[in-house]
């Protein structure tokens, strides 16, 4: 494939803005014969990891609340681009003028194809025919309990985030996130793009606790992690380009991967770029949460979707959960509490 020719991001174009919001979903049915038995035949072949584990396709059957959500509590949607390896549920109304439906083989390269890595179907959305330049990632995890704006995710133009030093915790994606940041480290010097953007580093919108962990690290020479909040992700479509303008090489290597690779980036590296560089509006991320769904949280993250405490959440599946049938059963009848409404979205 050749190497892109943009321009790394910079000033918007004149009429960039103005055009809207889209949101881009990952979808995957993992209970599709068709697609269980290609993602089967593939892992034969993989190092076994987080990709390859049956938590990650399992299907909790709630997608339509989904788009109830994002009907009712973000009406002002420009476009919902649905990414699917090719399945769709039976209840979607694909002529909802909102709508795009788009397979792995309409936007991915075909020399990537076909692929069970996320981070390589992540990487490419800026791929994506009529993409709006102002979009918002989700996970299929991911979902609005709240009325939410779209000054929430766009102010200025530019992406809302909150730009917080950490330390990468041990994870399956740990040695991925590391690295993300030795390119990072390796184009821009911490002290320096901190101190360009230091309103932007130590907003009070963060609050006491986030502006305490960044003045912690502050003496490490490189950055050491940033925050990662685990929520509906804004950001840029030119923000994706200049990053496969950057670094190329490292991009195309991941997405020749078939599942998750230890060599890996990941599509975090296109957010940390927009952080570091300052490209983006100070947000709070005090109205969302990430919620690790098990048989001792259930109860509790049933109850925070009744009452709509948060304006968004992901809901992280795991191990930890004896009865799925019944944990289905009860998150669903939380989402039903507050979204009983078919959306047109639905047949």
């Amino acid at each position: 494939m050749k190497r892109e020719k943009v321009s790394p991001a910079g000033g918007a174009a004149a009429g960039q803005f103005g055009r809207g919001i889209d949101f881009v979903i990952f979808w995957v049915d993992g209970s599709d014969a068709a697609w269980n038995a290609a993602w089967r035949a593939a892992k034969l072949h993989a190092i076994v990891s987080d990709d390859t584990s049956d938590i990650r396709c399992r299907n909790w059957d709630n997608l339509h609340y989904w788009f109830r959500g994002v009907e009712r509590f973000a009406p002002w949607v420009r476009r919902v681009h649905l990414v699917t390896w090719g399945h769709l549920p039976e209840w979607l109304n694909i002529e909802h003028p909102k709508l795009h439906v788009v397979r792995h083989e309409d936007f991915i390269p075909s020399e990537y194809l076909p692929t069970f890595n996320s981070l390589t179907i992540g990487m490419n959305l800026h791929r994506i025919e009529s993409l709006a330049e102002q979009f918002v990632v989700f996970n299929d995890d991911m979902f609005l309990t709240r009325v939410c704006r779209q000054e929430d995710y766009f102010r200025h133009g530019l992406p809302c985030d909150m730009a917080r030093l950490s330390i990468v915790q041990p994870s399956s994606i740990g040695h991925i996130i590391y690295n993300d940041l030795e390119l990072l480290n390796a184009r821009y010097d911490k002290k320096k793009v901190m101190g360009e953007h230091f309103g932007k580093w130590f907003s009070l919108r963060y609050g006491a606790s986030n502006l305490l962990k960044t003045m912690s690290l502050l003496p490490w020479s490189t950055f050491p992690g940033l925050s990662d909040h685990h929520l509906p992700q804004p950001i840029l479509k030119r923000q994706w380009e200049a990053c496969w303008y950057t670094w190329h090489e490292a991009l195309d290597a991941t997405c020749r991967h078939k599942f998750r690779h230890l060599t890996n980036v990941s599509d975090y590296l296109f957010r940390y770029d927009a952080l570091v560089s300052g490209r983006f509006s100070p947000q709070s991320m005090r109205d969302g949460r990430l919620m690790t769904i098990s048989d001792s949280t259930l109860d509790t993250i049933c109850r925070d979707i009744e009452h709509q405490r948060w304006r968004q959440v992901c809901l992280n599946d795991s191990e930890h959960i004896v009865d799925f049938d019944t944990a289905k059963t009860r998150l669903n009848a939380a989402f039903e509490c507050i979204l009983p409404q078919k959306s047109a979205y639905e047949i």
